[in-house]
């Protein structure tokens, strides 16, 4: 296939007027076929786009599935008129019980004056520098995204190229 039919069939392909089996054609070509360099973005995006079918589904799934999906109603149904109750029952008693001991912790516990022993300062420092390594880290973690989202802008240009949004 040549560059320029190659170029026609990718542009027929993002505009949405390949039929079934010319994007299949054009998929098997680009997995295949070492394609130049100005095509490599837009083989990326097809391959991922098109499965290949390969991959069957077996005979029979749908309607075991659609069974399964339509039963589901009436055993979560059996299954939470017994247990409902209970458990809103539990978990009302579960909440009073952590607030009232978050209330009696809360003013039983509060220091007269805060005095740091030469320990706790030094906990205090060493915290500091474990936040500090933090966010260093994170600022590079930051870095790496935004790289990942001009990875993401180039893949966009290409697809807006091709549905001809610009």
């Amino acid at each position: 296939m040549t560059v320029q039919e190659l170029r026609k069939q990718i542009d027929a392909f993002f505009e949405g007027y390949l039929s079934d089996g010319e994007e299949q054609v054009l998929r098997d070509y680009l997995a295949t076929h070492e394609v130049p360099q100005e095509f490599h973005d837009e083989k990326r995006i097809i391959l991922a786009l098109l499965p290949d079918h390969a991959n069957r589904i077996p005979e029979g799934l749908e309607t075991r599935m659609s069974s399964f999906i339509d039963r589901l109603p009436e055993q979560g149904q059996k299954n939470r008129r017994v247990f409902a109750p209970v458990w809103r029952w539990i978990s009302g008693v579960a909440a009073a019980l952590i607030l009232a001991s978050a209330a009696g912790l809360y003013f039983t516990r509060q220091p007269a004056t805060p005095t740091l022993s030469e320990q706790e300062l030094y906990a205090c420092a060493e915290a500091q520098r474990a936040l500090l390594l933090v966010s260093q880290k994170l600022n590079k973690g930051t870095e790496q995204w935004q790289q990942a989202q001009q990875g993401f802008s180039k893949t966009n240009k290409i697809i807006n190229k091709h549905f001809k949004y610009e």
